[in-house]
């Protein structure tokens, strides 16, 4: 088996790592020589090498600060994983508890950036709808009952933290916490080289 697997970017690379199950089970030696040399298809390495490779990579993201650590799993776990437990209310979904944690730790700390009047089901709302939950804000105003000037105010606020200010060009948390992982990964070879043409 090939000893490093390149990512395309850091986000293939945490996206592998968070989205791998323990449920993948490697081929036996005999399917491995039954069926030959072959060249892998997917993104990263499957059965024990996967989950060593999986393994590396949530390593070093547990190295990050908290607050880095959280931006990066919000933006790229899964919100929900697949459920096999076949229950008649089952939907066939079930919450990941991953991305729930650290959509929670960034509710929590989006706190201070909220003056003033701070809902924790708005800062919620906007949190969520920052990692791709869909939702309004006049939504989020009338289910919260907070005037929706709160509301894009705050958003405002929690999106500046969070991304940074595209007009200033000051970086935003979610940006150096990629650039962080990202440099960690290239030092370690996870990465493909950049070629510029």
């Amino acid at each position: 088996m090939s000893d490093v697997v390149e990512f395309k970017s850091a986000f293939d690379a945490v996206r592998f790592a968070l989205c791998y199950s323990s449920q993948q089970y490697g081929e036996t030696m005999l399917a491995k020589r039954l069926r030959g040399e072959s060249i892998g298809t997917g993104m990263g390495l499957v059965g024990l090498d996967g989950a060593g490779q999986a393994g590396e990579i949530r390593r070093h993201l547990w190295e990050l600060p908290e607050l880095h650590l959280s931006v990066i799993v919000a933006r790229a776990a899964p919100h929900d994983l697949p459920c096999s437990c076949g229950a008649a209310c089952c939907s066939g979904r079930t919450p990941n508890l991953e991305w729930q944690a650290a959509i929670g730790w960034l509710i929590r700390a989006s706190a201070a950036y909220c003056s003033g009047f701070s809902h924790y089901r708005v800062r919620r709302a906007i949190i969520e709808r920052l990692f791709g939950v869909k939702c309004d804000l006049v939504d989020i105003a009338h289910d919260c009952e907070a005037h929706v000037n709160t509301v894009s105010k705050q958003n405002a606020a929690v999106r500046k933290w969070i991304e940074g200010d595209k007009k200033t060009g000051e970086a935003g948390v979610e940006g150096l916490a990629w650039s962080v992982i990202e440099r960690r990964f290239s030092e370690l070879g996870l990465l493909q080289e950049r070629t510029t043409a």
